[in-house]
């Protein structure tokens, strides 16, 4: 089975976008043929095609990235996993040890914050709670379950990569 060409290729995304936009260009004229389009255009597109083939190339298809369409949004009630900050840290670490030096934590109705030590970089599991937007990357509020009897709310939260970032949890 032969590969199509970059040319062939340039042409199939052409036509893709064309059906994905109701054949409109960005300023919602009408797009021409493939033959039509000149040849400054039709390079670029080739370019463009070229680049994909290449990622493909390099990456396995299991890494390959979701195109912003197919890519999942957030939903309030899903599952994510959090990745705590310095400050989220310290903040949780200073809730906890203010719990622990008060003298009035027995018999009170109170419930305290107590768990394992915190540290940037952790990750943990988080409930979506809030949404701002409709997109994949639009900013959520969460609630985040820490290794204890207390939770931690993170707002505006994006989703990415490193600390004061959500994820989607990987496929097991």
């Amino acid at each position: 089975m032969s590969h199509p060409s970059t040319m062939e290729l340039a042409q199939v995304a052409y036509a893709a976008y064309g059906e994905s936009t109701d054949h409109r260009t960005h300023d919602d004229r009408q797009m021409p043929e493939w033959e039509e389009l000149g040849d400054r255009v039709q390079q670029a597109w080739i370019a463009a095609a070229a680049a994909v083939a290449q990622a493909v190339i390099e990456q396995p298809a299991e890494k390959a990235v979701r195109s912003e369409r197919s890519a999942p949004r957030p939903s309030i009630g899903r599952i994510v996993h959090y990745t705590l900050s310095q400050h989220d840290a310290a903040q949780i670490n200073r809730l906890r040890q203010d719990y622990q030096s008060s003298a009035r934590h027995q018999g009170t109705g109170f419930v305290g914050h107590v768990g394992n030590h915190v540290q940037e970089g952790d990750v943990y599991p988080a409930v979506i709670v809030r949404i701002f937007g409709e997109t994949p990357k639009s900013a959520v509020n969460l609630r985040v379950f820490l290794d204890g009897n207390d939770v931690f709310w993170a707002t505006s939260r994006t989703l990415g990569e490193g600390p004061s970032f959500w994820a989607w949890p990987g496929r097991v």
